[in-house]
């Protein structure tokens, strides 16, 4: 064997590694300058503007991808908590439904002080974690004053999901505020495997301003990563795409996709949805004339509900 020659085959190999591997760091590099460069320019842009934001941004993470949801029958885990007598099972939409045999006794109002908000949230997190199958991979979502319901996302990786039904987790309370039961479905949720470079919270917020949906004197007032499924799924899976929620001047709402950059309005996701609620009631015998759904606020004990489960 030709010693000189071997040893000669793997410096040479070493060498093109070693420059390989230059190549690549130079490059990351470079990116996160122009990464800087690029915030560094927008804040300009915004300081100019006299645009703020008030909330921290989301971690910027390199890559990410959809995630695909498959329903999980649960109906034999739910009854092993609140036994089987209490738990029904509704097929035609993979609900497990739970009605408590005794009410859940939570504090009694007033709410009007933070203490008495506070333990009232920490007895709907008790009881959400100990009688709800993975209670713990739910956040709180919205009240529904009208009905007395209150309603809880699923999440991935600490982010919520949300679906078109929006009944992922929900609550159900007497008029003593009591908890009298709930609705659940739980997904299996998993990531694709094509990852693909993260559109950053910056950019989505330039995004918006290229847009003029954000102008002189607005307030970028949240940014949250949530998934998004847009559409009523068929069968039992589903997929969501990375979407950032951004809230200007505490009430305006638009969805950034997190991949392509792509703005949707949280009002045309909403429509969508109520376009496919009115094509289905549209065969029915008497249609009755549209009525505008209102969504209430929470009362007193739930307006600071958003704060349970975030340890």
């Amino acid at each position: 064997m030709d010693w000189s020659r071997t040893k000669t085959i793997f410096i040479v190999t070493f060498l093109l590694l070693n420059s390989f591997l230059i190549y690549q760091l130079m490059e990351k590099r470079a990116g996160s300058q122009l990464n800087v460069r690029a915030e560094a320019t927008i804040e300009e842009r915004m300081s100019e503007m006299n645009i703020t934001v008030t909330e921290e941004l989301p971690e910027d993470m390199e890559e990410i991808s959809h995630i695909v949801g498959q329903v999980v029958d649960i109906e034999e885990e739910v009854s092993g908590i609140v036994g089987e007598e209490n738990v029904t099972e509704n097929e035609e939409n993979d609900l497990v439904e739970v009605s408590l045999e005794e009410p859940y006794d939570t504090p009694e109002g007033p709410y009007d002080s933070e203490a008495a908000r506070e333990a009232f949230n920490e007895s709907v997190t008790d009881f959400v974690e100990n009688n709800v199958y993975e209670g713990e991979e739910y956040v709180y979502g919205e009240w529904d004053n009208e009905n007395r319901e209150m309603h809880f996302y699923q999440t991935f990786e600490d982010d919520p999901i949300y679906t078109s039904e929006e009944n992922q987790l929900v609550l159900t309370f007497n008029e003593d505020t009591q908890i009298t039961g709930y609705s659940q479905i739980f997904l299996n949720l998993q990531e694709q495997d094509d990852k693909k470079d993260m559109f950053l919270p910056y950019l989505a917020i330039e995004r918006l301003l290229n847009e003029n949906l954000i102008t002189f004197n607005d307030s970028v007032t949240e940014v949250e990563i949530g998934y998004f499924n847009f559409f009523s799924p068929i069968g039992e899976s589903r997929v969501f795409s990375p979407m950032y929620q951004i809230t200007i001047n505490g009430d305006e709402e638009y969805l950034v996709n997190a991949i392509d950059g792509a703005i949707q309005e949280m009002t045309e996701v909403d429509s969508a949805n109520t376009d496919e609620e009115v094509n289905e009631s549209e065969e029915a015998d008497s249609p009755e004339e549209e009525t505008e759904e209102t969504e209430e606020q929470a009362p007193n004990p739930q307006e600071t509900a958003e704060e349970q489960q975030s340890e």
